[in-house]
């Protein structure tokens, strides 16, 4: 087998054995035989010139270390039977990995296209946003801030608290307020409190209208508590739609009165 040492300066003798003129064009491309490579084992250190080329049509052996001060050009496949140390690997075509082991940091700058499933071991930290267009199966969520159009559960749903945001909609008293009577709102379209003051000479009828904010796909279920002795004494009943309900009562107010009520709204 050649040793890389013993290869050096062997191309000049070699050169000169076969007494071919001096080629024309700025690179030389030689062959030696097998016999040829055996006898550049006895040479010196330094195996030719930069314009000069070595093609070897065997098989190569190096039991020793290779150095590459320039580029390494490989025109078929590169295979490696044991570990590879890379500074740095640029890949600007298609690559195809069987196994990939990355004992640091990976990162890459350009986009990611995964074909095939995604298995992570280990803690997961996503600095920007996450887009997933088909379906995500998490068995365990931990979130501090959780923002989503649409929800659904197939499952049990477990919170500790529920916390309901928005704008409060728009309300309007009725006539069953009397005169001089108001009525304000305060909350959203899931949750809020009504607050009704009767004036004078107050009948029966509608209390209050609710209108939300944005429509409901289909007739909410309205959930009222009282929150005033007045309110629990008074039967009020509820109408519904998807845009919004009304309080109504079938017996007079008394007039002067302070009638507070939660509501809750669920489809």
């Amino acid at each position: 087998l050649v040793s890389v040492a013993l290869v050096g300066g062997a191309i000049g003798w070699w050169i000169e054995s076969q007494q071919k003129p001096a080629p024309t064009k700025n690179q030389t491309i030689q062959t030696l035989t097998p016999q040829q490579l055996q006898q550049l084992s006895d040479l010196g250190t330094n195996l030719g010139t930069s314009n000069q080329t070595l093609n070897i049509g065997a098989n190569a052996l190096f039991r020793g270390t290779v150095n590459v001060i320039s580029d390494l050009t490989v025109g078929g496949r590169f295979n490696a039977n044991g570990a590879v140390t890379l500074s740095q690997l640029n890949i600007t075509g298609t690559t195809a990995l069987s196994g990939l082991s990355v004992g640091s940091n990976l990162t890459v700058s350009g986009a990611t296209t995964l074909q095939q499933g995604l298995t992570v071991s280990g803690l997961t930290a996503i600095n920007g946003g996450l887009n997933v267009s088909g379906t995500a199966s998490v068995n365990a969520l931990n979130a501090s801030s959780i923002s989503v159009t649409n929800l659904s559960i197939s499952g049990p749903l477990l919170i500790s608290h529920i916390v309901s945001q928005g704008a409060a909609p728009s309300g309007s008293a009725g006539t069953a307020v009397g005169a001089g009577g108001t009525m304000s709102i305060s909350g959203n379209d899931t949750a809020g409190t009504l607050n009704i003051n009767t004036g004078s000479n107050p009948p029966a009828g509608v209390l209050a209208t609710v209108v939300f904010r944005g429509a409901y796909t289909g007739t909410p279920h309205i959930q009222l508590t009282p929150l005033t002795g007045a309110a629990a004494g008074l039967p009020v009943y509820v109408t519904r739609t998807a845009t919004g309900f009304q309080v109504h009562t079938d017996v007079a107010p008394p007039a002067g009165a302070v009638f507070a009520f939660d509501y809750l709204v669920a489809q």
